[in-house]
């Protein structure tokens, strides 16, 4: 034994210290500031922040973290069970909602405490109604987007149902989801929120013991004043992405880090990267940066995008590879292996920040962020 514990002694002491090549800071002033800014915005409201998709590419149980003590969040929102799980595996005990779809097996068996499940078919409504459910629900129902949800025509059935079993049922909010709120005079909006209030309305008459009532997403907000609701359920602007139509300022909560980690002379009419697709058109200095397409580098900034290094543009050269990519540090300053990388920034108007990145591959920045592996090591500061 004693021969045992002086080997795993050594052992300890051989190991040295490791320091990942990438790392990802979550701000948490960001998401407090984000917070605040959605509070002014909609002051008669609570705050359920979305979680779902790994809080937006940001780190479920970082984020969750930070956000359990906050205070007046009446729940936080996820995806699925499997997120759920997750953040109660962490110890974290904040309440939850489900907003993905839920078997009603996953419902009935459910065991962690604080778990809400959405409800969004007459047919699973009618199944717990009859048969009655420990759980806590929020019955969804479409007002437009026409995804999930109790077609509004069918708000009578619902009704019934929610009534004839108010005494096996558990329901403690009601919610839909807007379709196009970001897009200025929308009539579809127009529409939802027509539809929703004559929901809330009547739901709030004959159930009136139910406590939430939300539709707003991020964009949502900005009808604050039209919306018979009391909660809110920011996603992308949590994270300091302006949906497009809030009059208020953002920060974003996430940057992204990297080394040098080597460095290459190229003389005019070098070939980098796969495929020769880069022809160095003079003398010129590249960078390695271990980072490419597996760590959430889209492929469409080959040649295209850049990173940041000593506060100078190093714009991309050649194809973004899996694992790596190049960049052009002749115009950096004095450069060494080692140096920090700025792959993703959070300051909006840079040139790899993540609204800038999403238009120069062409998508939005949601499907950029979520593509940030959940692997990647997220550090909260």
């Amino acid at each position: 034994m004693r021969r045992l514990l002086s080997n795993l002694r050594n052992w300890k002491k051989s190991l040295r210290p490791w320091h990942p090549l990438i790392t990802i800071e979550i701000k948490e002033r960001a998401l407090r500031h984000n917070l605040d800014t959605l509070k002014r915005l909609a002051p008669q409201w609570q705050i359920a922040p979305v979680l779902k998709s790994n809080a937006y590419g940001h780190g479920l149980c970082a984020v969750a973290g930070i956000l359990e003590h906050v205070e007046h969040i009446p729940f936080l929102c996820v995806d699925s069970y499997f997120e759920a799980e997750m953040i109660r595996r962490e110890g974290i005990r904040a309440p939850l909602l489900i907003l993905g779809h839920s078997s009603l097996e996953a419902i009935e068996r459910n065991r962690w405490r604080g778990a809400s499940f959405v409800v969004g078919s007459l047919e699973q409504l009618a199944t717990l109604a009859a048969h009655g459910t420990r759980q806590s629900i929020h019955v969804k129902f479409d007002t437009g987007m026409h995804r999930q949800g109790i077609p509004f025509d069918k708000l009578g059935k619902a009704l019934r149902l929610m009534k004839e079993g108010e005494k096996k049922l558990n329901v403690e909010g009601i919610l839909s989801h807007f379709a196009d709120a970001s897009t200025p005079n929308s009539t579809i909006t127009e529409t939802q929120i027509t539809r929703w209030n004559i929901i809330a309305r009547r739901i709030h008459e004959e159930l009136p013991s139910i406590r939430f009532y939300h539709i707003a997403n991020s964009a949502g907000f900005a009808h604050t004043p039209d919306i018979i609701a009391n909660v809110g359920r920011p996603g992308i602007a949590l994270y300091g992405i302006n949906p497009g139509n809030l009059a208020m300022e953002f920060e974003p909560a996430l940057r992204m880090r990297s080394v040098v980690s080597d460095l290459r002379i190229l003389k005019k009419g070098d070939t980098a990267g796969y495929g020769a697709a880069f022809i160095a058109p003079h003398a010129m200095k590249i960078a390695t940066v271990p980072v490419g397409y597996f760590e959430g580098i889209d492929r469409r900034l080959s040649s295209r995008g850049a990173f940041l290094l000593n506060g100078q543009v190093a714009p991309l050269v050649g194809y973004v590879s899996m694992n790596i990519s190049l960049c052009d540090v002749t115009h950096a300053g004095e450069v060494a292996i080692g140096d920090s990388v700025t792959v993703i920034s959070d300051h909006p108007a840079d040139v790899n920040s993540i609204e800038r990145i999403a238009r120069e591959c062409g998508t939005i920045p949601y499907e950029t962020l979520v593509r940030i592996p959940a692997h990647l090591r997220r550090t909260v500061i």
